[in-house]
């Protein structure tokens, strides 16, 4: 796991790179991937700060951080997928986790 991590973290900082400047959006299977993975640790960080800026309950921080492991979830089912060479299901499997992080961004007030 932590070799996956460091061979996609090229790719988290110059998407997050991307995404500060408003550059062009992640279209491949893998570029979209990896704005997932860092779209759910930013909503998940942004939840933290809100939480010990006692701007959301608990409550919210711990409904936050849950979802956020079932999208992960979600999200490596649909790397293995992908792995496997099954595309139709790896593209609904991360369709899936894109829309879940849509829901957490607005729910923690994060721009996508």
């Amino acid at each position: 796991m932590k070799a996956k991590l460091a061979s996609i973290l090229p790719f988290l900082i110059l998407l997050t790179a991307c995404a500060t400047l408003g550059l062009e959006t992640p279209k491949t299977f893998n570029e979209r991937a990896v704005y997932v993975h860092q779209g759910v640790n930013g909503v998940v960080s942004a939840a933290t700060n809100s939480l010990n800026a006692k701007a959301i309950k608990s409550d919210d921080a711990v409904y936050v951080r849950d979802t956020a492991v079932r999208t992960r979830t979600f999200l490596e089912a649909a790397e293995t997928a992908y792995g496997a060479g099954d595309i139709s299901t790896a593209e609904g499997r991360l369709a899936l986790a894109e829309g879940i992080l849509k829901q957490l961004q607005a729910y923690v007030g994060v721009k996508p």
